[in-house]
């Protein structure tokens, strides 16, 4: 059989180690027929043999710091919702299998996107919400979603998952496909039973994908600062949406519904505090490091080798006093070099506490040991 590719492909048999799931199932489905069919033991396989893990744990992780810090940052707020049973969304979208699913384009994991968010929570607004009236539903439909002549005051973001995606083959059984498909095209329903809805027709499995338990990053941000205050009102209808109506596909059969996983939500936050920590802390040692270069570039050859000399020491724990001290005593500099350094070592001795010693307290001085480097500095400088 000849398949619908370039002459020299070279098409895998099986996904890649580290492949884009989404990508693997939507674009290299094999289980044709000799005449181009899906047969429905080809589908169930296919299903089955995509029911696995999806999503890579690092890029997710990152993906879903760099939002919550893009919500954050618009003055927004950002919350974890795990489902409690089965997810799926796009179902109705083409696939050989009958039913397809949502992929993420660059994390190759289902998720929802921002307008079906939106689309959720103007949905429990607009037909659910009982604690509103008339009034106040339309303006909140007005002010948070928009008009034709004006964008609604709040950005839905896409709903990402935090961490890899168990995915797991599902079954539904539809029994009337022919009346779905032709029921407004019957003359006289006693010749045509086929197409009557009836309980005797037998039903037609038909596989698809579903995520298990995913727990899934929302985020919603005002689009300009005077509507954060609406944000909380905001939230508690999207957090009544996923718990009542559920997001994505079959919520009449349970699917999508979620509720805020606080300790999750609680921990994406101290995990963006500690980055941006770090990045404040590497933000400023690059600064002091520009200054340090700086202020040696301003000195001249001599003590620039000096200091390049300092940071080379093998041991960093080491002081660079003792280091230079020793360096002197091995014969390292003589004559002007070598006064040159001891002066060095006076300035800097003299400014930290405790090292210029030129006299001793101790019992025995000679074990006294600022007070025998500051001997041998001074002598140094004497052209000893």
């Amino acid at each position: 059989m000849n398949w619908p590719l370039y002459r020299d492909h070279q098409a895998p048999n099986a996904m890649p180690d580290g492949g884009h799931r989404g990508l693997w199932y939507e674009r290299f489905f094999n289980a044709y027929d000799d005449q181009w069919q899906v047969p429905t033991e080809g589908k169930a396989k296919w299903v089955q043999d995509n029911a696995k893990r999806a999503g890579d744990g690092p890029s997710l992780e990152n993906a879903v710091q760099r939002q919550l810090e893009l919500v954050t940052r618009l003055g927004g707020r950002g919350a974890v919702f795990q489902a409690d049973w089965h997810f799926a969304t796009g179902l109705g979208l083409p696939h050989p299998v009958e039913n397809g699913l949502t992929w993420h384009h660059t994390l190759g994991v289902p998720y929802l996107a921002g307008s079906a968010v939106k689309g959720l929570v103007r949905a429990w607004v607009e037909v659910w919400d009982e604690a509103l009236d008339d009034e106040a539903r339309q303006r909140r439909l007005d002010t948070w979603f928009g008009t034709l002549g004006q964008a609604g005051a709040f950005i839905f973001f896409d709903a990402l998952p935090i961490a890899p995606v168990s995915l797991h083959a599902d079954v539904m059984t539809p029994h009337l496909g022919k009346w779905y498909e032709q029921g407004g095209e019957i003359e006289d329903w006693r010749r045509e039973p086929d197409r009557v809805p009836a309980d005797w027709h037998a039903p037609v499995p038909v596989p698809f994908l579903v995520a298990s338990k995913p727990r899934l990053l929302f985020g919603i941000a005002p689009r300009h600062p005077d509507g954060a205050a609406e944000l909380p009102e905001v939230f508690k209808a999207l957090k009544q949406a996923l718990d009542w109506l559920g997001a994505g596909a079959k919520t009449a059969v349970g699917y999508g519904q979620m509720r805020e996983d606080e300790r999750e939500t609680h921990q994406l936050y101290e995990a963006q505090e500690r980055r941006e920590q770090q990045q404040q802390h590497a933000e400023e040692a690059k600064r002091q490091e520009a200054a340090r270069q700086a202020e040696r570039a301003r000195l001249d050859p001599f003590e620039r080798d000096l200091l390049d000399l300092i940071d080379a020491r093998p041991d960093r724990n080491q002081s660079e006093i003792v280091y230079l001290i020793g360096q002197v005593k091995s014969g390292r500099w003589q004559g002007a070099e070598k006064q040159r350094v001891a002066q060095w070592l006076q300035a800097r001795m003299q400014a930290t506490k405790g090292q210029w010693k030129p006299a001793s307290q101790a019992k025995k001085p000679e074990k006294d040991r600022e007070y025998q480097n500051t001997l041998l500095v001074m002598q140094w400088l004497k052209g000893g």
